[in-house]
């Protein structure tokens, strides 16, 4: 018996299962598509995301802020991560993804800079609840104008409900008009680095020579942003050839010289009297000098009132991996760097 789907005024043949019609779309992951013959968008299931074998940080705790936040509010609720690769912004939207599978919400993955009213009417046109997954957006949307094309999306003009779900790695070159704006994006997590408590919690469940785990955490306080990609590969070459870390890391790709440093106070001492400096430091203290200058009051028996310091990692003595502090000793001076760390909720899995 033959069966014939009917689309507008054209008819195609079609088998028996083309014509099972659902009124809600099944919880799972999907992707978008467009036919190169009608123009029209259509849904393409994927792949489920997989659990990992243990979640560390707060990923479990923000997933349900999240999620509750999404079914408290009325409207759509924006959500965007930002941070480098291996920061830990896909495992997060991954696991919001899969928990809202368990309720039946599905996720629809955007992989195209797909924009414009044709393409946001298709969005709305899906009335149940869903996530709206932009992996990478400003890398897909790397126009302004597409970006800008999709803010009716999220507005929350229209009528259905999203959670409008958004990473990408430098949030500025996401549009300015996302950017302080909570009724578009009511939620903006930055990735940062790992802290010592996350590396010696990773490490007490993976590192077979956990004696090394101090000297771990004095290497990560070397990088600005020491990320999970790096910790995993580092106790995955000690682990496979029983290494220290300083030998695991030689031919690993994880330089500090490669890191775009940090930010850093400065506390100097000099000749035992503390002296303010207002100026801050900015790099990596190991791969470029430390150069500052410092006021004295009242002057000194020269008439200067102000001297100028210059350091290199020869004059460094000391380094506390857990707090990211540098100590530096030059003649009579003693310089302390201290790490401004903004701390924020990390995401990974361990596999």
């Amino acid at each position: 018996m033959s069966y014939f789907l009917k689309n507008g005024n054209t008819y195609r043949v079609a088998s028996e299962e083309a014509m099972n019609i659902q009124k809600l779309l099944p919880a799972g992951n999907y992707v978008v598509k467009i036919d190169e013959m009608s123009g029209q968008f259509y849904l393409e299931h994927i792949e489920d995301f997989t659990a990992p074998k243990k979640i560390y940080g707060d990923c479990l705790k923000n997933t349900q802020r999240i999620m509750d936040t999404f079914a408290s509010r009325d409207n759509s609720t924006g959500v965007l991560l930002a941070g480098e690769k291996g920061s830990g912004k896909t495992l997060l939207s991954k696991n919001i993804a899969m928990e809202l599978a368990k309720v039946g919400i599905p996720t629809i993955v955007i992989n195209a800079p797909w924009a414009g009213d044709k393409f946001n009417t298709f969005i709305q046109t899906i009335t149940q609840p869903c996530m709206i997954l932009f992996d990478e957006f400003e890398k897909t949307y790397d126009e302004r104008a597409d970006q800008e094309a999709i803010l009716t999306l999220l507005d929350g003009v229209f009528p259905s409900k999203k959670l409008f779900m958004l990473t990408c790695n430098d949030k500025w070159r996401v549009d300015q008009h996302m950017r302080n704006r909570p009724g578009r994006i009511f939620y903006l997590i930055d990735f940062k680095g790992l802290d010592s408590e996350f590396i010696t919690e990773y490490c007490e469940d993976n590192l077979n020579a956990k004696e090394h785990i101090p000297r771990i955490c004095q290497i990560a306080s070397l990088f600005g942003e020491f990320n999970f990609d790096m910790l995993k590969a580092v106790v995955e070459e000690m682990n496979r050839y029983g290494e220290s870390p300083s030998d695991a890391m030689r031919i690993l790709n994880t330089k500090p010289e490669f890191d775009g440093g940090s930010d850093f106070t400065i506390h100097l001492t000099k000749a035992g009297k503390t002296i303010m400096v207002d100026d801050k430091f900015h790099g990596n203290p190991l791969s470029r000098n430390v150069e500052f200058w410092y006021d004295l009051e009242p002057e000194d028996d020269n008439g200067d009132n102000n001297g100028n310091i210059r350091l290199s990692a020869n004059d460094l003595v000391s380094l506390d991996g857990k707090t990211g502090t540098f100590t530096f000793a030059q003649n009579d001076a003693i310089v302390v760097l201290t790490r401004i760390v903004q701390k924020t909720p990390y995401y990974f899995d361990a596999f």
